[in-house]
């Protein structure tokens, strides 16, 4: 059994995140996984949809695995693993057919990124979302932060990345970062439900009708990221981030300095 498993009925592609032991928390095996299969999905003329959730019911995906993270001691090594995964995040929203995100419970830092990537979201009714990157000495890495001001605007873009409000189900519908909460273990259903309605469209226009959005929407998604690499550099070797795994290793809370 692999970290991220694949599923396949009449053209709809589920991908489900199974490291449930780290709460499905993103490592080297799985970014390549992800990777590969993205790359697949992407030459296939019969895709109707694609899935997108984590194994069990606690946890959608917890982020990056700072136990496999905390190997990248430079800024270059950090930054060179951001760029992987951003490229397939942006592989994954590119996808020529609609990608929903099933949130079975929490999306926590990289995992509310992988999360934007999706088209769209469905939020179980016990998970949250939490874009918490500042707390641990670091900033959005995987494109997130263009994504999250596409969707919600800059001022509460720049209140949910600072604060690091935990936001609840009912909160994340009112801002437009889910389209849909339902009952906890009801995700999936849901999930078909959408893709047997996607599948009454003709073919040729879901996919034309999706190249369309996203080229509108997608204006300054390219510059925006270009900015995050360089700003996650900087942050990803700097002692706020040192500070912030080594409080995690010790169980205590981060100590930050005035810089």
């Amino acid at each position: 059994m692999g970290v991220l498993l694949q599923e396949e009925q009449d053209g709809v592609v589920t991908l489900t995140i199974d490291r449930p032991s780290v709460k499905n928390a993103i490592n080297g095996e799985l970014m390549d996984a992800l990777e590969e299969r993205v790359d697949a999905l992407g030459r296939r003329a019969d895709l109707s949809a694609v899935i997108v959730t984590g194994s069990g019911q606690e946890s959608f995906c917890a982020g990056g695995d700072l136990k496999w993270l905390k190997r990248y001691g430079t800024g270059v090594e950090g930054a060179a693993m951001s760029r992987k995964m951003q490229g397939s995040l942006t592989a994954i929203s590119q996808l020529p057919v609609p990608v929903i995100g099933v949130l079975n419970g929490y999306a926590i830092g990289g995992g509310a990124e992988i999360a934007l990537a999706c088209d769209m979201r469905i939020i179980e009714s016990h998970g949250y979302l939490c874009f918490k990157q500042v707390q641990v000495g670091l900033i959005t890495g995987w494109s997130g932060g263009g994504r999250l001001v596409q969707t919600v605007g800059y001022p509460r873009a720049i209140e949910l990345t600072t604060l690091c409000p935990r936001i609840t189900p009912d909160r994340a519908l009112a801002l437009g970062l889910v389209n849909e909460v339902v009952s906890t273990g009801d995700g999936m259903d849901t999930a078909l439900a959408w893709v047997t309605k996607i599948k009454r469209g003709a073919p040729r226009a879901i996919r034309a009708m999706k190249t369309l959005l996203r080229s509108v929407s997608a204006v300054d998604i390219e510059a925006a990221t270009h900015l995050e690499n360089q700003l996650f550099e900087t942050v990803w070797a700097a002692p706020e981030h040192e500070e912030a795994l080594a409080a995690f290793f010790e169980g205590r809370s981060p100590k930050f300095r005035e810089s």
